[in-house]
């Protein structure tokens, strides 16, 4: 199984892959998350969020989690990514995935939770979950 997060040290980026090295998928756009220009979002065909690119301050943290292949939770209503445990005071909700931060300004990076679980399906996700 293939590491779900990546670091390049050198140009300081981070990537996060959603979805496990089994699932085929064809990336049709990326887009940055309308509330934090430091999170660029990879959409596949089917609509879903295949990756994230993230830039900034958030990288030296997820630099230390580079490598991981299982990056999920299950939380009993889905799949979270936890980042930090830090309180998460907003959520912004794009694509089936709710992007979780520690401010109201939406900049402090906490993690993510899956939400629709039907379009990113259960199953796969399943096999990136600790």
């Amino acid at each position: 199984m293939k590491s779900r997060i990546t670091y390049d040290k050198e140009a300081k980026l981070a990537y996060l892959y959603t979805l496990p090295s089994s699932v085929k998928y064809k990336i049709v756009s990326t887009i940055e998350l309308e509330v934090n220009e430091y999170l660029e979002l990879d959409i596949d065909e089917e609509g879903r969020i295949v990756g994230i690119e993230f830039f900034g301050p958030v990288t030296s943290k997820l630099s230390k989690i580079a490598g991981r292949r299982k990056i999920y939770k299950e939380n009993g209503e889905g799949f979270s990514f936890r980042l930090t445990e830090k309180d998460i005071k907003s959520k912004f909700s794009f694509k089936g995935i709710d992007f979780c931060f520690a401010d109201n300004d939406y900049q402090e990076f906490v993690g993510f939770d899956v939400v629709e679980i039907k379009k990113y399906n259960e199953e796969s996700l399943k096999f990136i979950t600790e």
